[in-house]
């Protein structure tokens, strides 16, 4: 029985270091409280005759933020809110409805089409698409089906293919790559927290702390605590398992990237090892595409090295103009 909360669980994590695995090393933590300064506003669209509340940060170019967009606004900083103006949806079709009811209505033709529904409530001939980690497949296939509505892409840690050889390749990195002191922080939080634990949360609760499980595999500090992102969110998680394993289980855009013909920013982290490094090797050239690999991050270099991350991105904008 689903009986056990998050919150009854989440202590068994704490303490949990290894120094050789670059614990505490890194810039990742909990962001500063946002600045009052930072122009925002919110309100509500109708897509798909349901409404949508929407949250809105920053100015400058306009961008859409994709998948679980009501995550991001603790994870981009202030200072890149003063180029960027993020548009967070609350996708309450998709990503973040309440019931699990009709998943399997859901399609990428549809999670496409619902952002090209607020580029319009928008009242915007030209957006930009962020995209993170497997969710960004949609702000990838945005850009690719309608690249006169995109003036920029801006991808985090997102997989370049979603097929059997990029698994095979994911898993070579880890045990070939992953220090021993990284591996030991992963077993000692598998036992921590068992499949049976987690398997008696709810299944939003199970996949956050799936996530926290995984600190290893997704962050430079491979003793980093993310609970503090997933604690009181909402989502769906019955949508995420069947985007995995049905709406993206084989996709492969590579074909349609070598005839890319928007701008757009890819940022990886060296110890990413959700989407490795090198599994975007042979698609360097893409055209129009400018990469930048953090050094000392994981899956969300947007937290680990802000400085760094800020100062790539902005000077990247600066030399699309």
């Amino acid at each position: 029985m689903r009986a056990q909360s998050i919150v009854a669980i989440v202590a068994v994590v704490v303490g949990i270091t290894a120094p050789g695995a670059h614990a505490g090393s890194a810039g990742a933590g909990r962001p500063p409280a946002a600045s009052s300064t930072t122009p925002r506003s919110s309100g509500v669209f109708t897509i798909g005759g349901t409404p949508h509340p929407y949250r809105i940060e920053g100015t400058g170019v306009t961008c859409i933020v994709t998948g679980l967009a009501p995550l991001f606004p603790p994870q981009f900083s202030d200072r890149l809110k003063q180029r960027i103006r993020f548009v967070y949806v609350d996708f309450k079709n998709s990503w973040m409805a309440e019931s699990p009811a009709n998943v399997e209505n859901i399609s990428m033709d549809s999670l496409v089409d619902e952002v090209d529904e607020v580029r319009r409530a928008l009242g915007l001939d030209k957006v930009c698409v962020v995209g993170h980690s497997a969710t960004g497949f949609v702000a990838v296939e945005y850009a690719l089906r309608h690249p006169e509505h995109v003036s920029h892409s801006m991808l985090v840690a997102v997989e370049p293919f979603f097929t059997k050889e990029f698994q095979r390749i994911h898993d070579a990195f880890w045990e070939t790559d992953a220090s021993a002191d990284r591996k030991a922080v992963k077993r000692q939080l598998d036992e921590r927290l068992p499949n049976a634990t987690l398997k008696s949360l709810s299944p939003r609760d199970e996949f956050a702390m799936r996530y926290v499980r995984n600190a290893p595999k997704y962050f430079y500090d491979a003793s980093y605590d993310f609970t503090w992102l997933w604690l009181g969110r909402t989502f769906s998680a019955e949508l995420i398992t069947h985007y995995v394993t049905k709406i993206a289980a084989d996709w492969d855009p590579r074909p349609r990237l070598a005839r890319n013909t928007v701008p757009t920013f890819l940022a990886l982290g060296r110890y990413d090892y959700n989407v490795p490094v090198v599994t975007w090797d042979g698609l360097r050239t893409t055209p129009h595409l400018t990469t930048h690999v953090f050094d000392r991050s994981g899956h969300f270099p947007m937290l680990e090295e802000p400085a760094l991350f800020d100062d790539r991105l902005i000077r990247w904008l600066d030399a699309q103009r």
